[in-house]
């Protein structure tokens, strides 16, 4: 057989001997099934389409560097790093990788197309990965942009675009398909409903499809080449503003101490110190690209601009980003340490400071707990009787670890009294829900959050109902240096006067049984719906997964009320990446006013897939369960009645 290439891209095949009759088309050597003879690839840009065209295969694949350190470096949305060969599992047929762009009006109209072709080959040992090659796209703007675009294929930035160099890619979308052995069998367009002149309504040729059928068929890929249509992959990387005389002392140490060492300090939950000029110049590359990736300060809701701001955001503001990039960039100049005293955060953790100010009552775990030096431990529970003959109204309340560095969080829990030890299994069937749901939950202390100590506005405040025990259920890490004794503690000021309204919370769970995670599936959505009893005041928002959610999306459905059709969907809270670590209270500045009935949907999606770095065990199937490796999807909300609301019934399903 002879292959010949016609002005449109497309390879046509005849016996050997024989040529086509139509002008304007070249002989394209395969050595080989799979190689073509290199050629240079034109690019040809469409005005009317304003999309650009790539008209050859790069044919003969480069070899795949021997050098890790010149290999083609992938890092997830979780800002973890892998190698090609990595992504291929024992019972991986083909992968597929899609290169995409945040802004290619092109790329956008291909995510159902992609999706759908994940769904149908994804049992079947092909694996989908979307590549983001734009040097300008860092982790955290994929991460939005995949969660946004609900792009169900696990993305990965291309790192210094070594893959885009290495498989010849040049265009978004433009799809690239490898063997299981990392051969090239096809690359090009996903379909032919997009050219470089010009769209149709429907695609007729199924390029993507055919070749994943004809490698899984074992056949000889029929069409291993078909011109892609899109948008150019940058090449260029942006300007590097000039650091102009940036210092640790004058412009670095505010920063840190603003936005880093309530964690990065002694006895903090933050792996190393950050209170000196060397603190911070020695881990300075770590801190580069823990900023950079915005997984530092750890941060990751969202609020609608229509709803307000996030009260208690504690994200590091670009422009401190870009100084403190420029400032590493630029070698970590220390300056004079002229008011190094002034900048440095006064956060000894001493049980005699509270942020709520004066403290009425203290109430203490009633022993110490000893946190090994090592290991996993299940979450413990300690009850704490409170002794309460009427109710109580407190108006500002804290919880504070007795040791930082091995308590990951707190959750504080009111509970009828009793004289029965509450742990494992059975706390949690009491807390979460199982058994009637006879646990209040009343505040969190997660590291960083200003909701740890909360004050409650003038006038408002919360009920703990007379004859109740406090839970403190508490989430350890141990430290790997030492033993630690912990005895957390809660303080509470007590309100003078009955307050006017009562702060709630709702806790809306996915009940048991009502969802399954797929083993490897690295995208599955889940969907709950809430409503409200009353007219409510909504003040803060907790979205809840264990180690495999991936992200959540709480939006406000509006349906006509005689067909039930849905006419709009808002969208209030987005948290693009969920991290199991850090389980934020995302507090509105301007509470959310939401009408009885009004329907709340929150969407989650799980990752299941081996690329999740949390997931303990992508080989099976995940459901409803109270263990940290079994799964939960809830959110809870702090609201108040409205004035012309009822009694405190909270919400309904």
């Amino acid at each position: 057989m002879r292959s010949w290439e016609n002005r449109s891209g497309k390879i046509v095949r005849t016996p050997a001997g024989r040529q086509p009759s139509r002008r304007g088309i070249r002989e394209v050597k395969f050595p080989g099934e799979y190689k073509m003879k290199r050629t240079t690839c034109a690019i040809a840009l469409s005005v009317t389409l304003v999309t650009i065209g790539s008209t050859a295969f790069c044919s003969a694949q480069q070899p795949l560097a021997s050098s890790p350190a010149e290999r083609p470096q992938l890092k997830s949305i979780y800002s973890s790093s892998f190698d090609v060969a990595q992504l291929v599992r024992d019972d991986t047929r083909a992968l597929a990788f899609v290169f995409l762009g945040t802004e290619c009006p092109v790329a956008q109209q291909y995510i159902p197309k992609l999706n759908e072709l994940q769904d149908r080959f994804r049992d079947r040992g092909v694996r989908f990965f979307a590549v983001y090659s734009d040097p300008s796209v860092e982790v955290h703007d994929m991460a939005v942009h995949a969660h946004d675009q609900d792009i169900a294929l696990p993305a990965f930035k291309d790192v210094d675009q070594r893959l885009a160099e290495w498989l010849e890619a040049t265009i978004t979308p433009e799809v690239v398909l490898l063997t299981s052995d990392l051969k090239k069998v096809y690359q090009g367009a996903i379909d032919d409903q997009f050219e470089q002149r010009g769209r149709k309504a429907a695609a007729r040729k199924q390029y993507l499809r055919d070749a994943i059928d004809d490698v899984l068929a074992g056949r000889i890929v029929k069409l291993p080449f078909a011109r892609a249509s899109g948008c150019l992959i940058e090449r260029r990387k942006p300007e590097q503003k000039p650091a102009d005389g940036v210092t640790y002392h004058r412009d670095i140490a505010p920063i840190i101490a603003q936005h880093c060492q309530a964690c990065h300090r002694d006895g903090g939950p933050g792996p190393f110190e950050l209170l000196t000029y060397d603190d911070v110049s020695m881990n300075s590359e770590k801190i580069r690209e823990a900023i950079v990736d915005r997984r530092m300060p750890p941060w990751h809701g969202d609020l609608n601009p229509k709803f307000g701001k996030i009260r208690n955001d504690k994200r590091l503001p670009d422009k401190d980003r870009d100084l403190f990039v420029a400032w590493i960039d630029a070698g970590a100049p220390e300056g004079e340490a002229s008011s190094v005293a002034s900048q440095r955060r006064d956060s000894t953790g001493k049980e005699s400071e509270w942020e709520i100010g004066a403290v009425d009552y203290v109430y203490r775990m009633p022993k110490p707990f000893r946190v090994p030096k090592h290991g996993v431990l299940d979450y413990q529970f300690f009850r704490v009787p409170l002794g309460l003959e009427e109710d109580r109204w407190f108006e500002a309340v804290e919880i504070k670890p007795g040791s930082a560095d091995v308590v990951h969080h707190i959750t504080l829990h009111v509970v009828p009294e009793s004289k029965g030890k509450i742990d494992g299994l059975m706390a949690m069937a009491q807390l979460y829900g199982v058994n009637g749901n006879l646990g209040h939950l009343i505040n969190d202390y997660v590291p960083g959050d200003s909701y740890n100590a909360k004050v409650y506005p003038r006038g408002q405040g919360v009920r703990i109902p007379k004859h109740s025990d406090l839970i403190f259920e508490v989430h350890y890490t141990p430290n790997n240096v030492r033993e630690v004794d912990d005895q957390s503690m809660v303080a509470f000021r007590w309100a003078q006067e009955l307050p006017q309204e009562e702060v709630l919370t709702e806790v809306f769970r996915k009940p048991i049984g009502r969802f399954r995670v797929p083993p490897h599936h690295p995208h599955y959505r889940v969907e709950d719906t809430y409503y409200f009893a009353h007219d409510v005041l909504i003040d803060a928002v907790r979205p809840h997964f264990h180690l495999r959610g991936k992200s959540f999306r709480l939006e406000i459905v509006e349906r006509d009320p005689d067909t039930d059709e849905v006419m709009r969907v808002t969208p209030v809270l987005s948290v693009p990446l969920f991290d199991p670590n850090w389980q934020r209270t995302y507090e509105l500045e301007t509470p959310l006013n939401l009408p009885a009935g009004m329907e709340l949907r929150a969407v989650g999606h799980f990752d299941n897939s081996d690329i999740n770095p949390n997931n303990p065990n992508p080989d099976t199937e995940v459901s409803w369960g109270q263990q940290t490796t079994d799964e939960m999807f809830s959110t809870r909300f702090k609201y108040r009645l409205d004035r012309a609301g009822a009694a405190s019934d909270g919400g309904t399903r």
